[in-house]
């Protein structure tokens, strides 16, 4: 009962946040906010509530993998109340993105990505909010959330044309680390762990839809962030050389950009210098 209400107030509260805080927040912090299209402050408020979940639980799930004992001690039936809220709150979380993706949000090529991924990580997590089972796994899962708030950094970036500013290009190297490292680097040791723990003598009392579902689950979502992860370091590949190109004026001269900063290439030694404004 403690989970639906942590569920249905996570879900109420984002969408709260969404409507009301963000809007109103961002009007007085961003004066950039009131120019946009109704399409573009729609997405502007859904990536301030990702960007705050994220925030939240990836701090929470760094405690409970560090320092909770009731769930480091046992994989599989490891259970406290920090570790439960923050699957709760996630779960919420996710139930209200999918609303607004159902009602508010433009729909784009990456919406069913999105809506799989969601739906994928609700049917996984509701194993753990029912039968308390497999808790520290789910925490585990969630650190994915770690570079979520650089993906939305990213995209106001780009809305308010600054795609060529220093950055730009720094937020995407950190969003691309945080990724690599939450989300790819992570799978070997995750499944390593799963090896070990379906071994385990407690881990016999997980009926076969459980142990089916979050593994398969897992896969799914792992295959989509090895494609995010491509997509990322495509975007990174073209970025580079992007700042690196050096486009001939008719008058010889090289102007270039070196992290988002123009310079010229002198046609008599080829030396570049730093334009002052």
């Amino acid at each position: 009962m403690n989970n639906i209400v942590t569920v249905v107030g996570s879900f109420l509260f984002f969408l709260v946040f969404d409507k009301k805080l963000s809007p109103s927040f961002s009007s007085i912090s961003f004066p950039k906010y009131r120019k946009l299209t109704l399409d573009q402050k729609n997405i502007w408020n859904a990536r301030n509530s990702s960007t705050l979940h994220a925030t939240v639980v990836t701090l929470t799930c760094m405690y409970v993998i560090l320092f909770d004992e009731k769930v480091k001690k046992n994989h599989v039936w490891g259970f406290s109340k920090v570790s439960e809220t923050n699957i709760a709150v996630a779960v919420g979380y996710l139930l209200s993105d999918l609303y607004l993706l159902a009602t508010t949000l433009t729909r784009d090529s990456d919406t069913f990505g999105f809506v799989v991924h969601h739906l994928s990580a609700i049917y996984a997590y509701q194993f753990a909010l029912r039968y308390g089972i497999l808790i520290y796994f789910a925490n585990l899962r969630l650190l994915a959330e770690m570079s979520t708030p650089f993906v939305n950094i990213r995209w106001a970036l780009s809305i308010f044309n600054n795609k060529d500013s220093k950055w730009y290009f720094y937020n995407g190297l950190t969003m691309t680390f945080c990724f690599f490292i939450s989300r790819i680097l992570l799978m070997p040791y995750y499944y390593y762990l799963v090896y070990e723990v379906v071994f385990l003598e407690e881990y016999k009392s997980v009926s076969f839809l459980i142990h089916v579902s979050w593994i398969s689950v897992c896969i799914v979502l792992d295959i989509m962030n090895i494609f995010w992860f491509g997509k990322m370091l495509n975007g990174i590949t073209k970025h580079m050389r992007k700042i690196q190109k050096v486009q001939i004026t008719p008058n010889g001269v090289a102007p270039m950009l070196i992290h988002g900063v123009e310079t010229e290439t002198l046609p008599c030694n080829g030396s570049t210098v730093i334009k002052q404004d």
